[in-house]
């Protein structure tokens, strides 16, 4: 955790601790003495008129022990949070590792890159053409989960070539860049059935789409035409207008 960091939560406890609970006890406190009696806000009142007033010596020690309270919270919920993150994130890559092991199925394929060539070095937009692909397959036969910046050997590749191409480098450019793609490629209507989650191995992300099947035919818009795609086996492929029909009407027909 950085510096930075810790001070804004130390911070944060002082004002929960001063600011929040403190009058709120004073004022529940105050309002039982009485009886219940009056309205429990003219006593949240004059409980924050009192912890700002520093009138006395006592005052002074209240808002310290609260501050401290405060403190002493925000830190069990920073720890809880990053201890649950920790289990969770450790949860994933072992998922991951599964997966890599199994290698790839109807159900799971792996990509490269997004748009980084890695053969010529350079960017070439084509291969977002064949990622469009496996996920409309995917849409089309009973969904699935695709992982880019791995290889088809199961490889860790990493993203941070394809990061480079884009105007805003980093996680949440990339998956803005394919949600973008799916919506130009597919329809924004589809955006909807995927789910995207990083991965983070020796220091080389991985995304995983979790693409969820679709209740109507989805359709690939390339080169002037719209294409059908569906999973077969570890791969995808394109059916021709006949297929197309026909497994529509045997599997995706409501």
């Amino acid at each position: 955790m950085s510096t930075r960091v810790v001070f804004k939560s130390i911070f944060f406890g002082l004002a929960v601790g001063i600011f929040i609970i403190q009058p709120i006890v004073i004022s529940l406190y105050a309002y039982d003495a009485q009886g219940d009696v009056g309205n429990w806000w003219n006593y949240l009142s004059d409980a924050y008129r009192q912890v700002v007033s520093l009138r006395d010596l006592d005052q002074a020690l209240s808002n310290f022990l609260f501050a401290v309270t405060g403190v002493s919270i925000v830190i069990v919920v920073q720890t809880w949070k990053k201890i649950f993150y920790r289990g969770t994130k450790n949860d994933r890559i072992k998922e991951l590792e599964v997966l890599l092991k199994k290698g790839e199925s109807q159900r799971v394929e792996f990509k490269s890159s997004l748009r980084w060539d890695l053969k010529q070095h350079k960017m070439n937009k084509s291969l977002e053409d064949s990622v469009a692909k496996s996920v409309a397959g995917f849409m089309n036969t009973g969904g699935g989960n695709l992982f880019i910046g791995i290889d088809d050997n199961g490889n860790i590749i990493g993203l941070e070539e394809d990061y480079r191409t884009l105007k805003k480098p980093g996680r949440d450019g990339f998956e803005q860049y394919v949600m973008q793609l799916i919506s130009t490629k597919l329809g924004t209507q589809y955006c909807r059935l995927i789910e995207s989650s990083f991965y983070q191995f020796n220091n080389r992300d991985v995304i995983r789409l979790s693409v969820k099947t679709s209740d109507v035919p989805v359709y690939l818009h390339m080169s002037d035409r719209s294409h059908f795609f569906i999973r077969t086996g570890n791969g995808t492929r394109e059916l021709d207008i006949q297929e197309a029909l026909e497994y529509i009407e045997t599997h995706i027909k409501p």
